[in-house]
């Protein structure tokens, strides 16, 4: 095992040779999903105005000062101020405003009392609680003043951020590139989804349409290029689209068989080789490269378990980071293990598909009983990857295990 290269490495590598991709300028609605190429800074002092929090009644405070139930307060109605009401009548001592939510707080105000507490009789409006000074108010500015930053750089645009961009009156916005990502299976024995099977040896390829998913939902552009044969002049020529992508992902081809041309054509197609083969299970013969201009080229595994690791691990960590994203890596948290896990080969640092769950005040993991890396049931019915380290057989149940949370 000593000519595998640890995982941390691999990644130290990887994370080298990528760099964020130009930006774009789109509609705040074709937002979604992005990550912001720019700060965003605020048009104006937010709240504009002072306003009020509550429907209710606008008051000076020295005139509801030790106001109960019992000996409400006393004060005229002089008026009422509506959300986006212009015309404010003062308020001055003994007097109060009725006002509604958002509208502006009128001159010589400095509290609001909600309606809930308040009696109307005629014109005269009675107190029953005292408030503190400057309650219910929403101060000029108290979220953000103008020209502070709102979003920062390398944040990712959610339903959230795209409310703040309207908020501040941003219609456009600065995001990355989305990372155009070619996917190929290679396999004479693999069949497309549809096409008859004639033969039992054959394989129904599952590989490129659950990266084209995959690399869809990290926030990259999906392109499939279909399914290429075991020739490797075949291979050859599908492969140089490689040039035409910023990300060229395979799978199969870079293991040990005679039939495994990935490895080496890459290189005709000018890619240099940074890895080939790390010290985990699965996903051992993954490989990578660099081409010219900086595109990047990732060799997978066959195994449908071992493709889905590997792309986690390794592709989606480079995608985000293409993207300017801050947050490359998928959650990592500690559980408790629930069910003892055993191994026999404990030469490799494996990320086991498991379950996870929280309860009360922590995490709990039970590894699914099927772990070879061809059951892509193991994938589907589980949440996260538990990590079992090098050099160790047994996890008792009970004992604390650090995980990857699907995303």
């Amino acid at each position: 095992m000593k000519d595998l290269m640890p995982l941390e490495e691999a990644l130290r590598i990887l994370l080298e040779s990528v760099k964020p991709l130009s930006w774009e300028r789109v509609f705040i609605k074709d937002a979604l999903g992005r990550v912001l190429a720019e700060d965003i800074l605020s048009d104006t002092d937010k709240p504009l105005f002072d306003n009020s929090a509550m429907d209710g009644y606008a008051l000076r405070f020295e005139d509801i000062e030790g106001a109960t139930e019992e000996t409400p307060a006393k004060l005229k109605l002089v008026g009422e101020v509506s959300a986006g009401g212009e015309e404010l009548p003062e308020v001055k001592r003994g007097t109060a405003v009725k006002i509604f939510t958002g509208a502006p707080i009128p001159p010589g105000a400095d509290t609001v009392v909600p309606v809930e507490f308040t009696e109307l009789k005629d014109d005269t409006v009675l107190i029953k609680r005292t408030f503190k000074k400057g309650a219910n108010i929403r101060l000029k500015g108290e979220d953000v003043k103008k020209g502070e930053v709102v979003l920062k750089k390398g944040s990712l645009v959610r339903g959230y951020e795209v409310g703040m961009l309207s908020f501040v009156n941003r219609t456009t916005v600065k995001v990355y590139r989305r990372p155009r990502v070619a996917i190929l299976s290679t396999g004479d024995e693999l069949l497309e989804v549809g096409e008859p099977q004639v033969k039992p040896s054959q394989i129904r390829s599952s590989n490129h349409h659950m990266l084209y998913a995959l690399v869809q939902s990290a926030g990259g552009e999906a392109h499939q290029i279909g399914i290429a044969p075991d020739d490797p002049e075949e291979l050859l020529k599908v492969m140089a689209f490689s040039r035409d992508y910023d990300v060229f992902i395979t799978t199969g081809g870079v293991s040990m068989g005679e039939k495994d041309y990935v490895q080496y054509l890459v290189e005709d197609l000018g890619v240099e080789v940074k890895f080939h083969k790390l010290r985990i299970k699965p996903a051992k013969p993954v490989l990578f490269g660099v081409g010219q201009g900086g595109k990047l080229f990732f060799g997978l595994p066959g195994n449908p378990v071992s493709c889905a690791v590997a792309f986690d691990l390794l592709v989606y960590p480079a995608l985000k980071l293409m993207q300017g994203s801050k947050d490359i890596f998928r959650q990592k948290v500690k559980a408790t293990l629930v069910k003892d896990f055993s191994r026999r080969d404990a030469k490799r640092r494996e990320f086991a598909r498991a379950r996870v769950w929280f309860e009360e005040d922590s995490y709990l993991c039970e590894p699914h009983p099927k772990q070879q890396s061809h059951m892509l049931t193991s994938v589907v019915e589980s949440n996260a990857y538990m990590i079992v380290p090098e050099g160790v057989n047994e996890i008792k149940s009970g004992e604390k295990v650090e995980v990857i949370l699907y995303g």
